[in-house]
């Protein structure tokens, strides 16, 4: 299973940037000048039904960033509980079993906090979630990945009502001067210089029962994220409704004119409505494939066989040298490279 979010994906509650301030102010730190650089409003934070930017959410991370500790995400992220997510985490708390829970989560993460790209990945009894920072600059990306990571921890220990250890932890950070912090936040030591960073569990624990579970109460919370979520992309312009059409079958994506009828709209009018937004049809196509590709290669490491099935490509040499188009390298030759990164 994979899944994966972007700081640029969509729109987000202020329930994260009101729990970060809170921690600011704990050091020193005065909420308006946070809120001010972030371009947040006191009216926004108080507002339950108020919505900012991943950006702007960026950019309050940088200012507290700058000034705790090197180890600050870790206090972020144990401050993480399934309240603060909203109706995402109450669809958590009332699933039937962990497995149940996080497979919602991993479907909906694009209404989370995250801020790197989250991905999952099951084999050899084990579950490995992996965090991957977007081009953030320092020390924001420490932040985002060591808050992003302990967060996703303290939602699993919520979940299942009991502390829950990881098997092993592996952070893509240089070892601190004192560990400490850091295996007292992940319960066992991580090991830093990793090539990704992963938090990795064993995987019968997804088949526990879990002890708040409803199941009229998670079918209700799960169409409750799948509405919110479709007003949320409703606002990112029509490539990302475009872009969210074609990935609901990967392997068979749908052509311009089934898009268009599902958009409630003439071929016409979605080539120009497009043509608006600076992109066209096959722009977004090859875009969704490219980045779909690019995942399934690095994150699950399927063949390159595979990976053509899995995009919609009936041929493995289409798809080749579909990605050199792309990436000007072979499928084999850019997942080695992006592996060793």
């Amino acid at each position: 299973m994979i899944s994966a979010n972007s700081a640029h994906a969509t729109a987000r509650g202020t329930g994260s940037a009101a729990l970060l301030c809170a921690l600011g102010e704990e050091h020193g730190l005065p909420r308006g000048r946070l809120l001010a650089g972030a371009g947040i409003t006191e009216v926004q934070l108080a507002d339950p039904g108020a919505e900012i930017s991943a950006e702007q959410e960026v950019r309050l991370v940088a200012a507290l960033a700058a000034e705790l500790p090197e180890d600050g995400g870790l206090a972020a992220g144990g401050r993480y509980r399934l309240a603060t997510y909203g109706i995402w985490g109450f669809a958590l708390l009332s699933s039937r079993t962990l497995r149940a829970g996080h497979e919602v989560a991993m479907r909906f993460l694009d209404l989370t906090y995250a801020l790197t790209r989250v991905s999952a990945v099951e084999d050899d009894g084990e579950l490995r979630l992996f965090f991957d920072d977007l081009d953030l600059p320092e020390p924001v990306r420490r932040f985002v990945l060591l808050r992003d990571a302990t967060a996703a921890l303290q939602l699993w220990r919520e979940s299942l009502g009991r502390p829950v250890v990881p098997r092993r932890v592996e952070l893509r950070l240089p070892a601190p001067v004192d560990p400490a912090p850091f295996a007292a936040a992940f319960g066992v030591p991580p090991r830093f210089g990793a090539p990704r960073s992963t938090v990795v569990f064993d995987a019968t624990l997804l088949d526990q029962p879990l002890p708040q579970a409803a199941p009229l109460t998670a079918a209700l919370c799960e169409a409750q994220c799948r509405e919110l979520l479709e007003r949320r992309v409703s606002r990112r312009g029509l490539s990302g409704q475009v872009r969210d059409l074609l990935l609901r079958h990967p392997q068979q994506m749908p052509g311009q004119e089934a898009v268009a009828a599902e958009l409630h709209m003439s071929v016409r009018t979605l080539r120009r409505r497009l043509g608006e937004e600076g992109t066209s049809f096959r722009a977004v196509v090859d875009q969704t494939r490219r980045h779909l590709a690019e995942e399934l290669l690095v994150t699950v490491g399927l063949s390159v066989e595979e990976v053509a099935e899995r995009i919609g490509y009936s041929e493995a040499s289409a798809f080749v040298h579909a990605f050199r188009r792309w990436t000007g390298a072979s499928p084999r030759r850019w997942a080695r490279t992006a592996a060793r990164e």
